[in-house]
């Protein structure tokens, strides 16, 4: 094989399409009459008469042992269309050999002399048919410097025996070869020794060690086949003659010196890269002036293109930028149009697409611009840096005639496993070469049957290696043989593939027509039960729902009707992971339903897999896109993964959609909000609470959005906060549930409590509450966890390992979930949610527990006077008029350790400004907290000290970066001094604190979670104290750690704070490096974190049991 052209860039089909961008018809190679002369085994041809088996191939070649080999191979096969000869170039122009559409020279007779490849030429142009090409490979002298020092090596080598036979002559050739490639540097002396080394023992003679005329140049060449009536049209590789595929450097020298005559720039390009060889496209009908100076990129758009890659991800799942071509190379590219190609390519594979179907496919619903010209450039790009794995003809490849419905392997099987075929080397219907294990000739054996994890990594090996042949239906249906068994490893790498076989060709698919292919009608039965069930779930009943389905599909475990059904059920009861399995067997049977790919994009969604969630959504809504709710969810992934613009255009597009209901005003809100857009999303959750008064979610995203807002008094929100609680309270009052304590009023008890939260899992909440959880003595407390979520990961284990219950309640009902709160007999019940996501505050309205706690999840009171008390750590104490905006009582606690920081986090290093010379100032905040007058005082900030630099983190969204740069440079900030990091992973996100010496936090929500981060990395934050709890976090966190210099009380004295830090950085540093030594842990001297706060609970109690009414109070150490 030749070093820069495999065989599968030099068959027929690849011929024809490079004759293409040469304007240069050829006939159709499905039909053509095919000769390769210089053969060897035939393994070229003979992938070419077998993908196209109407084509008559013959080849040729001097070496009979080759050409035997080949036989039996073709034999093996069953062909019938291809004959291998064994023949000398006397033979050979001594025979009449008939018109042929495509002739190959290659192998042996590549290497023959100037007058002897005359005479070839000439043959084959007598033998040409009308609209023929020859395909010539030659060496041009150019590349003779190389050539010649191996001929040298070899020839002085091989002198030491002048008495040697010509076999001795070859081995001692190839033992020189081998101590030359052992010892020669990298370079193009060492790839052209590597490819000798792979020369059969007669081309080696032929080429190093037989006398040789000298070489032609590529014009004297041009001019030599002109003489014998052919024509030079171009390259076999078409790439290789654009001065691009060299490199930039190459390209502009190139058009400065090269001229336009084509022959001309050829030959200067061959000097510029020494071009060492040739496969040179001739022609007898082709005039110069008809042939273009360059390849002609344009015709790319006509092609059809093939590619074997798969994307990169990690054990976990985890998707990267990247691919996997066929033979194990890996790739990378920012660039989404090329990503999504390879994506595209490697789900049809082994099918072809026209470039209208990668349009098609790559059109980002949310960003409706027209990509043609984007995908267009992509595969200019891919096709001049040829990735392994890549294909492209004029027509449709051969897999894409295939009309067979069930899957055969392209080989035959007659021979089964056997030491000759064990390591054969086969060739696909591309011409890409493979080999069979042995697990996989009796996975075929057995008629691919299995659907086990071994016949799965046999079958999409297999498919990789492109060993298997069948109509776009026969793949659907053997992909729906391992989606029955419910597992969706299986599915998540098969989502591409079946969206394009899920439509026709027109919309992009791979189906000739849509079809419906349900296996059969819903019967009444079903649709009653279905009914049935739906109205159980809206009713909440949601064990009663299940219990329905199950029956249902128990009694016909294999009906559509049964599974989509079954199906429907799990994804309105929340039920993800159980959701996913039904759906991929429901998808085994049938998945030509928007329903049942929306279902499935669902519960993606809840289950953290955006990527394949959005990759999903965006399909359907190429095929749907005026609907409502896959707007929706699009918004809402794009909202998880902190894509905010596109979350926010995805929203708005969903409310110009029919049936636009509540919770899409919500979301739009939500979105607007985390972008400090807080009037319009007000708006939006205004009207969401209008259309829907009785989702009290809604509301609690309002005073959620109204905490980030500086615009709102303290006053003002307070107020927001008991209209929330009193349009609970008269919910669930009009609900008439009793729940009097049952209990024993002991003051003395052990105390039953418990914990309702969606953050009980990796999540901030879990790294305040783990060190009280851990910490509380269970002679006197019993622990009852109440996950509202559904993510269930090892924080949720390590909780649930530490309690008396745990229950798993997002399935209950506000209702359901006091009720059984009530039977567990909780005594203290606390609220770790707030008015943040999954919290059941109107759970607390019902009052289930006779004493009932809000507290970390949310810097805000509840609203609720079935809320008895707020905690808050007695640093927060002054000043002394936070009561005033709590409907709760408070208990303040001394608390010297509140966080839990973890235990992987990286060292602390010295202060980077003692390096730089100047400050660098951060945030990680979220983005929502970052308003206008945060980002005013922060520029003075900056202004005021010119060399500072400024790291802000969080920033997922591009055009978010894009925003606040302008706005900081509207106030004077040169971009050059921002930094901007995205959303990372803990350990990463804790290490960008090693790059910055003080935080700037944001109000009127300052930092939480960031601010213990940032400690523990030895990290202060300046904080300003606000009206607001919300504001006051900071202050409360640099109090704990002993912190007042880093605490300001009013913009101006946060300003001259920060600038104070610029002159005193030793002290800046000491208290860097010394900052873990402040957090105490648990020692010998008895410190337990969760002292005090077991003592104020059980003061609480105490209250409770003397039958007073609740009150504010203290707890110190």
């Amino acid at each position: 094989m030749s070093q820069y052209y495999p065989d599968h860039r030099i068959s027929p089909v690849a011929i024809q399409s490079a004759a293409c961008v040469y304007h240069l018809s050829t006939v159709e190679p499905a039909h053509a009459r095919v000769l390769e002369i210089g053969c060897g085994e035939g393994g070229c041809i003979t992938a070419h008469a077998l993908a196209c088996p109407e084509s008559q191939v013959m080849g040729i070649d001097i070496d009979e042992s080759l050409i035997a080999k080949g036989q039996r191979h073709t034999q093996a096969l069953g062909l019938s269309n291809i004959e291998l000869f064994t023949a000398g170039l006397g033979d050979i122009l001594a025979t009449e050999g008939g018109q042929f559409d495509y002739i190959v020279i290659r192998g042996i007779f590549s290497l023959l002399g100037r007058q002897e490849r005359e005479a070839l030429l000439l043959w084959c142009r007598q033998n040409l048919s009308a609209s023929g090409v020859v395909c010539l490979h030659w060496y041009p002298s150019t590349g003779e410097p190389d050539t010649a020092a191996i001929r040298e090596a070899l020839g002085y080598h091989a002198a030491r025996d002048a008495n040697a036979d010509p076999e001795s002559q070859v081995n001692a050739a190839r033992g020189m070869l081998s101590y030359l490639a052992m010892t020669l540097p990298e370079g193009t002396l060492k790839a052209q020794v590597e490819q000798a080394e792979k020369e059969s023992d007669l081309a080696l003679t032929l080429r190093y060690l037989s006398p040789t005329t000298a070489a032609l140049s590529f014009t004297e060449f041009c001019r030599q086949v002109g003489d014998l009536g052919l024509r030079y049209v171009g390259d076999a590789v078409p790439q290789y003659e654009l001065p691009r595929a060299y490199g930039e450097k190459v390209a502009t020298l190139h058009a400065l010196v090269a001229g336009q005559q084509r022959i001309s720039a050829q030959q200067y390009l061959d000097f510029a890269v020494s071009r060492s060889e040739r496969f040179s496209l001739l022609s007898a009908t082709r005039t110069e002036e008809h042939l273009p100076a360059l390849p002609d990129s344009s015709c790319l758009e006509s092609l059809y293109w093939a590619g074997n890659f798969s994307r990169k991800m990690n054990e976990n799942g985890a998707i990267y930028n990247g691919h996997i071509g066929g033979d194990g190379q890996q790739s990378s590219s920012e660039n989404p149009i090329t990503l999504r190609i390879l994506d595209l390519l490697g789900a049809a594979w082994p099918f072809s697409l026209s470039v209208e179907q990668l349009v098609i496919n790559c059109r980002k619903p949310e960003d409706n611009t027209d990509v043609r010209e984007a995908v267009l450039n992509v595969l200019k790009d891919l096709y001049l840096t040829q990735p392994a794995g890549l294909y492209w003809r004029c027509t449709p490849g051969a897999y894409d005639r295939a009309e067979n419905d069930t899957l055969r392997p392209i080989l035959s099987l007659k021979n089964g496993v056997s030491e000759e075929n064990a390591s054969q080397v086969y060739r696909n219907l591309w011409g890409g070469e493979f080999s069979v294990t042995p697990e996989e000739w009796r996975y075929l054996q057995h008629g691919l049957a299995g659907v086990d994890a071994e016949a799965w990594q046999c079958f999409m090996s297999l498919r990789k290696k492109g060993a298997l042949t069948g109509s776009p239906v026969a793949w659907k249906k053997h992909y729906q043989l391992f989606l029955r068994t419910g597992k969706t490893q299986f599915l998540l790498p098969l989502l591409n593939n079946l969206l394009l076989l899920s439509v026709s060709i027109s919309r992009g698919g791979l189906l000739s027509k849509d079809v419906n292919d349900l296996p059969q009608r819903e019967s009444e039965l079903a649709e009653d039960t279905y009914d049935r069930i739906n109205r159980l779930i809206r009713e909440k009943k949601i064990q009663d729902a299940k219990t329905c389905a199950e029956k249902l599909l128990k009694e016909n475990p294999e009906d559509v009707a049964a599974l989509r059904c079954y199906s429907r059920t799990l994804v309105l009861s929340n039920r993800w992971d159980e959701a996913k399995e039904v759906l991929c067997r429901l998808m085994g049977h049938y998945f030509s339903s928007l329903d049942i790919y929306y279902d499935l994009a669902t519960g993606l969604q809840k289950t953290n897999q955006h990527y394949y969630a959005i990759l999903l959504l965006q399909g359907l809504l190429r095929l749907e896109d005026k609907n409502v709710n896959f707007w929706h969810s699009l918004a809402y992934s794009y909202y998880q993964l902190g894509e905010m613009s596109l979350a926010e255009k995805c929203s708005r597009v969903s409310l110009r959609c029919d049936e636009v209901k509540a919770i899409h005003f919500a979301t739009m809100g939500i979105i607007l909000s985390d972008s400090q857009k807080l009037d319009e999303a007000a708006w939006f959750l205004n009207k969401a609470i209008a259309l829907e008064p009785s989702n009290f979610d809604y509301f609690t995203a309002l005073l959620f959005a109204m905490t980030h807002d500086h615009k709102v008094t303290a006053e003002q929100l307070y107020q927001k906060h008991l209209q929330y609680g009193e349009t609970v309270g008269a919910w669930a009052a009009a609900c008439h549930l009793q729940l009097p304590y049952r209990g024993i009023k002991n003051p003395d008890k052990k105390l039953r409590v418990g914990f309702v939260s969606g953050d009980l899992r990796k999540h901030p909440v879990s790294h305040f509450l783990a060190p009280f959880w851990d910490g509380l003595d269970r002679n006197h407390f019993e622990l009852v966890g109440y996950s509202t979520s559904y993510v269930h990961d090892e924080v949720t284990e390590h909780f649930a390992a530490g309690s008396v219950l745990w229950r798993q309640v997002d399935k209950l009902s506000n209702q359901q979930l006091a009720e059984q709160v009530y039977h567990d007999g909780i005594d203290i019940l606390f609220d770790l949610s707030g008015h943040t996501s999954d919290n059941r505050l109107p759970a607390f309205a019902l009052r289930p527990a006779p004493v009932q706690i809000s507290w970390i999840g949310y810097p805000g009171t509840t609203g609720l006077k079935t809320m008895d008390y707020r905690i808050v750590t007695a640093t927060l104490a002054e000043p002394a008029d936070l009561e005033q905006q709590l409907t709760e009582s408070i208990m303040f606690i001394e608390m010297r350790k509140f966080f839990e920081p973890d235990p992987q986090s990286p060292d602390i290093e010295p202060l980077p400004a003692l390096k730089n010379g100047y400050l660098t100032f951060g945030s990680f905040n979220r983005p929502k907290k970052i308003n206008d007058e945060v980002l005013r005082v922060w520029a003075t900030i900056l202004a005021q000290s010119p060399e500072a630099k400024f790291v802000i983190g969080f920033m997922n969204d591009e055009k978010m970066v894009v925003e606040m740069t302008r706005k900081l440079e509207l106030l004077g900030i040169e971009p050059s001094r921002l930094i901007f990091k995205k959303r990372a992973p803990l350990l990463d996100y804790l290490a960008y604190h090693n790059e910055i010496d003080i935080l700037l936090d944001a109000f009127p929500y300052s930092g939480g979670t960031t601010s213990n981060h940032a400690c523990w990395m030895g990290v202060p934050t300046l904080t300003l104290c606000g009206a607001t709890m919300a504001a006051r976090q900071g202050v409360d966190i640099m109090r704990i750690h002993g912190l007042e210099n880093f605490i300001a009380y009013s913009e101006e004295d946060y300003i001259q704070k920060a600038l104070s830090w610029c002159d005193r950085l030793p002290e800046l540093n000491e208290i860097r490096m010394t900052m873990r030594e402040r957090m105490p842990a648990e020692t010998a001297d008895g410190f337990n974190v969760a002292d005090t706060f077991g003592r104020a609970l059980r003061e609480a109690w105490r209250i409770y049991c003397a039958g007073e009414a609740h009150r504010t109070f203290t707890v110190l150490e």
